[in-house]
């Protein structure tokens, strides 16, 4: 919360938070799997519990607080990465701002 409040008064104000939305499950699931192939060593489920019980504590906050704003546009992940894309580029669209290109999103 600290780092979104100070941006919003040393950068600007935020016209919209990006929510990229998706069950736990589907997401613990998602790093198993890529801890089988990434070699890295926190993709297991003690590493994955605590990440998610941090990013609740400390991103969720945010989230709910520009939530209450009107401010959060919330786009699932389930789908396919290209499905993700379009309706990023969809809300992006909507709100008349040019979306980033294919090449700057992450879809692991």
């Amino acid at each position: 919360m600290d780092q979104a409040q100070i941006f919003e008064e040393s950068v600007c104000p935020s016209k919209f938070t990006l929510f990229f939305g998706c069950p736990e499950e589907v997401l613990r699931e998602r790093l198993l799997n890529r801890g089988k192939t990434s070699g890295r060593v926190d993709d297991n489920e003690a590493s994955i519990k605590k990440r998610f019980k941090t990013f609740i504590e400390t991103s969720m906050p945010v989230v709910e607080y520009y939530r209450q704003q009107g401010k959060v546009v919330e786009i699932s992940t389930i789908p396919p990465p290209e499905s993700v894309y379009e309706e990023v580029k969809s809300k992006f669209k909507e709100m008349r701002i040019d979306p980033p290109k294919r090449g700057n999103i992450v879809t692991n």
